[in-house]
């Protein structure tokens, strides 16, 4: 009898532990990303919009990684689409490789508040079947100037193809990107850590409308842009020319074709004192033969 008194006490004790640990646990607040879209209901060749969200949960937060996946025998990506996105600086932008999508973002200042879009993503439905869009790996650095990870969650989102789905609503029809992508400065950089202490540029632009589709590099001797060939890079972008000769330019082009153009000027003074010493003495050889071309016609 004695026994089972201490059992039923040992029981209850451990019952009241487990429940005073969830509640603690529930108050914890955790960032939060999630999908949104019209219905997770879809007939064959639907198309499509998911959003995916931040939720900071009342903490400053300003900077997000992780990876999405999604079923390729279910589902056809088409876009991705950042114009509109929280992120102000991508490390890594999103990008689909075999179903799966992995990003890495900062927001310079943070963000706070319940529903920020990182991205969208814009699928056609292929056969039938159900199946998942899931996050993973999901990391949130606070804004507190020491990069403290907080704690997140994900609510992933499931999904039904059927030939029985009723029919979405058309998407709203999107107005034409016809502004260029937001100003911005390319930066020469040189760290021991990356590319062995070699010069590489930094750079990020923001496209409000259709996002930015991707960036085009020339390096050049000449202070106007000349027929030399283009080079798609990203960012960090090994420079070619490391004695820094070179007129840099950055191109950002949207989705929609619009470009802003970016440059930099040689940064090797005394490239760029030997260059003016060039054009001085054929001014001055100019001159000097204006005048004996003029003293002759006197004669």
């Amino acid at each position: 009898m004695r026994n089972s008194k201490i059992k039923l006490k040992l029981f209850i004790t451990t019952a009241l532990f487990v429940i005073a640990s969830f509640f603690v646990v529930a108050q914890v607040s955790a960032a939060e990303t999630f999908f949104e879209t019209k219905s997770s209901q879809i007939r064959i060749e639907d198309t499509f919009e998911v959003g995916f969200f931040l939720n900071t949960e009342n903490q400053d937060i300003n900077a997000v990684e992780g990876r999405i996946t999604f079923p390729e025998s279910l589902l056809k990506l088409k876009e991705i689409r950042d114009g509109n996105s929280i992120i102000n600086f991508w490390i890594e932008r999103p990008k689909a490789v075999n179903g799966e999508i992995s990003f890495s973002g900062i927001i310079p200042g943070g963000y706070f508040d319940k529903r920020g879009l990182i991205f969208s993503l814009v699928f056609q439905s292929a056969q039938e079947g159900h199946s998942l869009i899931e996050i993973l790996h999901i990391k949130a650095l606070l804004n507190d100037g020491q990069g403290t990870e907080t704690k997140t969650a994900a609510s992933n989102l499931q999904f039904v193809i059927s030939k029985e789905a009723p029919p979405l609503l058309p998407e709203a029809i999107e107005k034409k990107d016809t502004v260029m992508p937001e100003e911005f400065e390319p930066v020469l950089v040189s760290d021991p850590a990356v590319f062995d202490g070699k010069y590489f540029l930094v750079f990020s632009a923001q496209d409000k409308g259709s996002g930015i589709d991707h960036y085009e590099i020339q390096e050049t001797r000449y202070a106007e842009m000349k027929n030399k060939k283009w080079v798609i890079g990203e960012s960090p972008y090994l420079l070619k020319d490391q004695g820094l000769k070179s007129y840099i330019y950055v191109k950002a082009i949207d989705k929609s074709g619009n470009v802003r153009t970016a440059f930099l000027t040689p940064t090797n003074l005394r490239f760029r004192l030997e260059k003016y010493a060039i054009y001085t003495i054929m001014i001055i050889v100019a001159l000097f033969l204006v005048v004996l071309w003029r003293k002759n016609r006197k004669k």
